[in-house]
């Protein structure tokens, strides 16, 4: 048998997501390996910006309440199988292997592993993986998009949620805001419980929302936010008030917040959590790497996977509010974004900028097609290299901002493990 780092490496990395016949290709791998997606309740997220924050305070708050939880995810910060995990462990490399095996022996005569890609291959795994953990439910992001995404493979899901909707995957999901919501819209299906949609959305989502849901016939919530202060959530939530301690930063956390709550009213009119402490537990201990991640003090370093203009505009929006002296950003992106949109954003907030090259094999964009953006930036190899760079200009007042995609700060989650 092989192992899981030989199967990991052999994997075809073409970049298939979002094209149309894809999810229909891999249902009939599905329906060979029996449907393992009907065998646990799923709340799928689809959503531009927030999936990552909305689904982890999902996954703990089913936890907490005593479920068993398969979260997939992506991208992985410093390993991959970070995407798989169930309560909270990794799926293991035994488990992968003998998962990838058992799927590969059931492959239609026709096709070989080869035809599959490396996103719809975590897909499957995942879903066969979660059935054989038994799992009560299972948290899915969408990895891109919504109505092709290889997540979408799945049967109506328990619970559709849509997060903040921007612009992003513009060449893939289309240039407008219509087509991306379009995109996401796509995984409301008939059978789906609930669909919950984040707060402030812009006036063509929540058109193109409510009218997939009313066609597929599944009832709409919209959330509110909810407050966050002084490092304090204070919730809202059937004529009653909690306040619990809060402490993922960021502006846009409220939103998110908001989306949880409605989420977890739902299950508890449902009475499939029997009381708000397993949330309130999870906002008190809740962390996630790689956004809004502070790091270090004096100076402060945070790191945040902002990589798209909408979330660009989150990060700097919420580091108005810290105190600081000066702003040091380390940027780097891939080439598929918006790339002008972002730079001109963060230039407007930084008062010095390194520049660098992120932890893509195919996707980086180059630190000397940056430059011509940004002739005043500071060069650095690599992440890291960037900033031990920002570390030697800082004063112990100033902030140091790494940004521009997760693959950026990848490396420097991994340092952080190494320690």
């Amino acid at each position: 048998m092989q192992t899981y780092e030989q199967i990991n490496a052999g994997f075809n990395r073409q970049m298939l997501g979002g094209q149309q016949d894809r999810v229909k290709f891999l249902r009939q791998i599905l329906t060979r390996l029996k449907n393992p997606d009907q065998r646990f309740k799923i709340i799928h997220i689809a959503g531009t910006n927030g999936k990552g924050s909305t689904g982890t305070m999902l996954e703990q708050g089913l936890q907490n309440a005593g479920y068993r939880v398969g979260y997939f995810s992506s991208p992985a910060l410093v390993d991959d199988r970070e995407q798989i995990k169930v309560n909270d462990h990794l799926i293991s490399k035994k488990d992968f292997a003998m998962t990838y095996q058992k799927i590969t022996e059931r492959l239609p005569i026709d096709l070989s592993p080869d035809d599959i890609t490396i996103f719809e291959w975590w897909t499957l795994i995942m879903l066969q993986y979660f059935a054989d953990q038994k799992v009560d439910w299972a948290v899915i992001e969408c990895g891109l998009g919504g109505q092709d995404d290889a997540t979408n493979i799945i049967n109506a899901p328990f619970i559709s949620v849509i997060t903040h909707v921007a612009l992003d995957h513009t060449r893939i999901l289309g240039p407008t805001i219509t087509q991306i919501a379009q995109a996401k819209a796509g995984i409301i299906k008939n059978g789906t419980k609930q669909v919950f949609l984040a707060p402030h959305q812009e006036k063509d989502t929540l058109t193109i929302i409510k009218a997939k849901a009313h066609q597929q016939r599944v009832g709409l919530t919209q959330a509110d936010t909810q407050s966050i202060v002084d490092g304090k959530a204070i919730l809202k939530v059937n004529h009653k008030i909690y306040k619990v301690p809060f402490n993922l930063l960021g502006t846009f956390q409220s939103e998110n917040l908001g989306t949880v709550v409605s989420v977890f009213d739902f299950l508890f009119q449902r009475r499939l959590v029997t009381s708000w402490q397993p949330l309130l537990s999870t906002l008190a201990t809740v962390k996630i790497a790689g956004r809004m991640q502070k790091i270090a003090d004096h100076p402060s370093i945070i790191l945040d996977g902002a990589h798209n203009p909408d979330a660009a505009k989150q990060l700097t929006e919420t580091i108005s509010k810290f105190p600081r002296n000066k702003v040091i950003m380390v940027l780097g992106f891939l080439a598929d974004k918006n790339i002008s949109q972002m730079v001109k954003i963060y230039q407007q907030m930084a008062d010095k900028i390194i520049i660098t090259t992120p932890d893509h094999p195919t996707r980086a964009l180059d630190v000397s097609e940056l430059k011509s953006a940004l002739p005043q930036a500071i060069i650095a190899d690599n992440p890291r290299k960037g900033l031990v760079v920002a570390k030697k200009i800082a004063e112990p007042n100033d902030l140091i901002i790494v940004t521009g995609s997760f693959y950026t700060i990848k490396d420097i989650e991994a340092s952080l493990d190494e320690k």
